[in-house]
């Protein structure tokens, strides 16, 4: 692979040049009002990255939403809803009770709506009739917009990037020769850069490089990570096992992952890694069964993005254990100040 990519080089740099030009011509359009953004009167919030792969911006999400409702406002979050087997409008979560399944909701959406419950969640290709149809039907004070970093047709009053500090310097090219989305210098669009990941709230070595294009100084967090365990009493925190498991998951950053559960001592004999957003079907799980059968393994492991989506006769075959990850700031109130600007109000 390493000495193909190598021989593909020239026309991976010319396609990131294209790539490149192709950004800048649309952000510049955007910059001098040739391309409109649509305006709300509704405070907007983006959670967003500039790279590709898992940052953390759903647990980011969830914990936006979360703080939001504790300080006494009233948001709605609007996703694309990537993945999904659905098209247009749909609300996932009225903010009292699911209203469509995972396949139509799309997992990232789902699984935000089951975690908080009592926000309201809606999906849409069209961000600009999303946020409409959030605001119809649902008494939203505040619009948290998921991975809209790049989707500029609706203006936000914050944008807040996730930059995962597992990144490397070879992921700071420009697609497909690196991860980024659009050029680090971008970054001065945004109000709030938040580090995902760190170690003891500590910025990444690669914060020099991106410190210059900061607007506001970059934010700080941590993934805190807990065991969870499905059985017939429900689904709740396990201690750390010893016996041997296996590991599958379908995410951003798979990497991440297998290091977490290395963190937590568990002992993995085997893994598979699926595509990010792979959806299970009864081929693929069938599959995966006779892989985990085939080292005579009984307990199973994997992310809650991927569980939400694993039918109960497939999960009544193993033991299940779930890993939970949930993003914690040093300080809430260093993001509270941040919204004050754009949400007064806040108590």
């Amino acid at each position: 692979m390493a000495i193909l990519r190598t021989l593909l080089l020239p026309i991976i740099i010319f396609l990131t040049w294209l790539y490149g030009l192709i950004i800048w011509i649309r952000n510049y359009l955007f910059n001098i009002g040739l391309f409109k953004s649509v305006s709300f009167s509704t405070p907007i919030i983006s959670v967003g990255n500039i790279t590709t792969g898992g940052t953390g911006k759903t647990p980011m999400v969830i914990y936006l939403a979360k703080i939001l409702e504790k300080y006494g406002c009233k948001p709605g979050i609007v996703s694309r809803g990537y993945g999904r087997s659905s098209k247009g409008i749909i609300m996932v979560h009225d903010g009292k009770d699911p209203l469509v399944n995972v396949d139509i909701s799309g997992d990232e959406p789902y699984l935000i709506g089951k975690e908080l419950n009592t926000i309201p969640v809606v999906v849409s290709e069209n961000r600009i009739a999303g946020i409409y149809e959030l605001l119809k039907n649902s008494p939203v004070d505040i619009v948290i917009l998921d991975d809209a970093f790049q989707h500029r047709k609706v203006k936000r009053d914050m944008d807040i990037v996730m930059i995962s500090t597992y990144d490397k310097p070879y992921d700071y090219h420009l697609l497909p020769w690196g991860k980024l989305r659009e050029p680090i210098r971008n970054l001065k669009r945004a109000q709030c850069v938040i580090y995902s990941r760190t170690i003891k709230f500590r910025y990444p070595y690669f914060h020099k490089n991106i410190n210059p294009h900061l607007t506001n100084p970059a934010i700080t967090s941590i993934m805190q990570t807990t065991l969870m365990k499905i059985d017939d009493s429900g689904y709740h925190k396990a201690l750390p096992v010893d016996v041997p498991v296996f590991a599958f998951c379908g995410i951003g950053n798979s990497d991440s992952f297998i290091h977490i559960l290395k963190e937590m001592g568990l002992n993995v004999i085997g893994k598979r890694i699926f595509q990010d957003h792979q959806k299970y079907t009864s081929k693929i799980l069938q599959n995966l069964s006779v892989q985990i059968q085939s080292i005579n393994c009984r307990a199973v492991v994997t992310t809650e993005k991927d569980i939400i989506k694993i039918p109960e006769i497939f999960l009544n075959k193993f033991i299940f254990y779930v890993v939970k990850i949930t993003i914690v700031l040093k300080d809430d109130s260093i993001m509270i100040n941040n919204i004050k600007p754009i949400f007064p109000n806040l108590s």
